[in-house]
C-alpha cells in the first residue's frame, strides 16, 4: 500500500490513534493525502467566514427558503414569465451545505433572477395579509449596499474555484497536476488582487445596476470610532467614496484570505511532491531525491540518479516532455528504467480526491 486519502475529519486524519496512523503503523509507505477537493472546500468555507460575505450568503439562503413554497414560488414564476429577458434558471437554488465551491451556481442564479426576485417580493409585501408580507419586506430591506457589493465579489471569486473543483475529480489526475492547478488558481487570484482597482470597478458597476433596480444608492454605513462589528476606514478629508470603501473593506480582505487559505492548505500536498519533482525537472535536488529513493526503494541512490539522467537525455533527443505522471509512465521502459518506473507508478497511485457515498 502506497497511499491513503480521506477528508480532514479528526477520526480519519488524526495523527494519534486515528485511521491514517493505524494504517501507517502497519504500512509505513502508505502516505496520507488530504483529499484535494475537500481541501479546496475548506479554503472556500473558511474565507466565507468574513462577516459581510457570511451575511450576504445568509440572505441568499433565506431567499431560497422564502420562495420554497408553492404559493410564493408561483409569484416568482409569474415574475420570470413576465420579464423582458429569458433567464436560464427559473428558480432559486439552495446553497449547498457541504460543497461550498458549488455555491457559485446558487449565487449566479440569484444575480440572474434578481429583478424577478425583487418584483416578486414587492408584490408579496403589498398583496399578502399574513406573515409572508412582513418577511418579504424584511428581505427587501436586507438587500443593502453591503449585500449588493458582496454578492458581486463572491460571484467573481467563487467562479475561480468551481472549475478547479471539477478538475480535482477527474479520474486520470495525479497529485502533481492537482498541485499545479492549485498554483495556477492562486496565480490568477493574485493577478486579480494586484489589479483590484480595475477589476473591482466592473463588480461595482454591476452592484450599482442592482441598486438602481431597488431604487437605492450604494453608500457608506455609519462610521463610529468605537465600531467593532463593521470595518472602519477613516479619511482626514471625510470624502472617501463608496466604491473605495467597499473595495477596501469587502473585496480586498476576502480575496487575500482566500489566497492565503489556498496556499496554506495545499502546502502539505507540495511537501509530499518534493522528491518527485526531480523526475520532471532537469534539476536534481540530491537531498530530496535521496530521501524519496530511500523511502520507497531498496536500491542504491546513484543507480536511480543514473537512470533518471539517461531518461532525461532521451527526452531531450525525442523532444517529448511529459507534465503529468501517467504520460511519463507511458514513455518509460520498465525494463530499462525499472526504479524510476516504480517511482512514477507510486506517484500515479497517490490519491488526489476521494469518492464517498455520504451524499446518497
Amino acid at each position: 500500500m502506497y497511499g491513503q486519502g480521506y477528508d480532514g475529519a479528526s477520526n480519519m486524519a488524526g495523527k494519534f490513534k486515528r485511521v491514517q496512523t493505524i494504517i501507517r503503523n502497519k504500512y509505513p509507505m502508505a502516505l496520507y493525502v488530504h483529499c484535494a477537493a475537500h481541501t479546496l472546500n475548506l479554503a472556500v468555507s473558511s474565507s466565507c467566514e468574513q462577516q459581510d460575505i457570511r451575511n450576504c450568503l445568509g440572505v441568499v439562503e433565506k431567499m431560497h427558503c422564502f420562495f420554497n413554497t408553492p404559493k410564493r414560488h408561483s409569484i416568482l414564476l409569474e415574475a420570470v414569465a413576465n420579464s423582458d429577458f429569458n433567464p436560464s434558471s427559473k428558480s432559486l437554488k439552495r446553497l449547498c451545505v457541504t460543497r461550498w465551491v458549488e455555491r457559485y451556481t446558487a449565487v449566479n442564479d440569484f444575480v440572474e433572477l434578481f429583478p424577478c426576485v425583487v418584483e416578486a417580493l414587492e408584490k408579496i409585501s403589498t398583496t399578502f395579509n399574513d406573515k409572508s408580507s412582513t418577511d418579504a419586506s424584511m428581505l427587501l430591506k436586507s438587500m443593502d449596499s453591503e449585500f449588493l457589493t458582496s454578492i458581486q465579489v463572491v460571484k467573481v471569486v467563487l467562479s475561480y474555484g468551481l472549475p478547479l473543483c471539477k478538475c480535482f475529480q477527474k479520474y486520470d489526475i495525479d497529485l502533481k497536476e492537482a498541485v499545479q492547478l492549485a498554483e495556477c488558481n492562486v496565480s490568477m487570484l493574485e493577478d486579480l488582487r494586484q489589479n483590484i482597482e480595475k477589476e473591482f470597478k466592473s463588480m461595482y458597476k454591476e452592484a450599482e445596476k442592482m441598486a438602481d433596480f431597488l431604487d437605492i444608492n450604494i453608500s457608506i454605513k455609519r462610521i463610529s470610532k468605537k465600531q467593532t462589528n463593521r470595518a472602519n476606514i477613516f479619511s482626514e478629508d471625510k470624502t472617501i467614496q463608496p466604491e473605495t470603501y467597499n473595495r477596501i473593506t469587502i473585496a480586498i480582505p476576502y480575496i487575500d484570505y482566500f489566497i492565503n487559505n489556498l496556499k496554506e492548505r495545499f502546502l502539505v500536498h507540495e511537501n509530499i511532491l518534493k522528491g518527485f519533482q526531480c523526475i520532471f525537472s532537469g534539476n536534481i535536488v540530491f537531498q530530496e531525491f535521496e530521501e524519496l529513493v530511500n523511502f520507497y526503494l531498496d536500491t542504491d541512490v546513484q543507480t536511480v540518479i543514473a537512470e533518471l539522467k539517461i531518461w532525461q537525455s532521451k527526452l531531450n533527443i525525442t523532444n517529448k516532455y511529459p507534465t503529468i505522471a501517467i504520460d511519463a509512465l507511458r514513455l518509460y521502459d520498465s525494463s530499462v528504467f525499472p526504479n524510476v518506473h516504480q517511482l512514477l507508478k507510486i506517484l500515479c497511485t497517490l490519491p488526489v480526491s476521494t469518492s464517498t457515498p455520504e451524499r446518497t
